[in-house]
């Protein structure tokens, strides 16, 4: 039987009971059949023939269950998927929403207790969430520092004023992790241009002998332009994180992978011209922060900037 999904893909149970376009058995075959998979209890979707990243499938997952209650309003991590705002690893096990019921967590979702005012929620979708603003403050409060600076770098990022973030602190004085929002945003910086560069920072901040660095410094050559680094110190050394993404945003349509590559080479030894010393590192580098502070401290010795 042919099952129509609804704006989102979804195909609903009790829509397709009410109305009479099918039966729990015919659902239960489609699924047998590999024509339908479960999003969530209650919710199928045509099965896809192109395997959906983690944040498009859990996208429809919050989407599935935010229509099971219209008093509940999609939050912390599940707001941040559906503005698509990048975060540093994120809880995909539970869809987290807020209400002004206790907070608990009922299978698959994560009710978190609070009173949201109207400029609180926005429309994404046909869904009810809270704001960039809010939805980065919230994930700020419940995770890590280093999590909580990469949501605040995100929100900036993405052109939310900090005034808005400070403004929702100053409401929530009590509120639980709030130290570690604070604390967050008085780093916090939207030029950081990734995931990778927001933890690389958080976690140089922790670090009494490395200093501040300045972020996506330009330099120039006589032939020009040669680019912007991730992080700078003093004119003598640069910070590059080698993210997927790096390649990504250098990459030209149409250009083989290789070109691209070949490309940061002669950007980096332009760089090196100039007398910089140049880090590399990357997510291995960051899951062991022992191997970043090493990296760093050698350079920066090296350049005379620490001793």
């Amino acid at each position: 039987m042919d099952f129509t999904p609804d704006e989102h893909g979804l195909i609903r149970r009790r829509v397709i009971i009410k109305s009479g376009i099918g039966t729990d058995s015919e659902l239960r075959s489609a699924k047998q059949a590999g024509d339908l998979q479960s999003i969530v209890r209650g919710v199928s979707a045509p099965v896809d023939e192109e395997q959906l990243s983690h944040d498009a499938t859990y996208r429809r997952a919050v989407i599935a269950v935010a229509g099971r209650s219209r008093v509940r309003i999609v939050s912390h991590q599940s707001a941040a998927v559906m503005h698509g705002m990048a975060l540093l690893k994120p809880d995909r096990r539970h869809v987290h929403m807020t209400a002004l019921s206790k907070g608990k967590v009922e299978g698959d979702v994560h009710v978190h207790q609070g009173d949201l005012a109207a400029g609180d929620v926005v429309m994404v979708d046909g869904i009810r969430v809270t704001s960039r603003a809010l939805t980065a403050c919230d994930v700020a409060r419940s995770g890590s520092f280093e999590q909580a600076v990469s949501a605040l770098d995100t929100a900036l990022r993405e052109g939310v004023p900090i005034v808005e973030l400070h403004a929702i602190v100053a409401r929530f004085p009590y509120a639980e992790g709030i130290g570690t929002l604070r604390n967050a945003l008085m780093v916090a910086d939207g030029d950081a241009e990734s995931v990778g560069e927001s933890l690389s920072r958080a976690l140089m901040v922790g670090w009494d002998d490395i200093p501040v660095p300045t972020l996506q410094p330009s330099f120039y050559d006589d032939e020009g332009f040669i680019g912007r680094t991730d992080f700078g110190w003093e004119g003598k050394v640069v910070g590059e994180f080698d993210g997927k993404t790096k390649y990504l945003r250098s990459w030209r349509p149409g250009e083989p992978p290789e070109e691209t590559v070949y490309r940061e080479k002669v950007r980096e030894d332009r760089l090196r011209a100039l007398g910089l010393i140049v880090v590399r590192w990357t997510w291995d580098d960051l899951m062991r922060p022992d191997r970043l502070h090493a990296k760093l401290q050698k350079a920066l010795r090296q350049a005379g900037i620490i001793a």
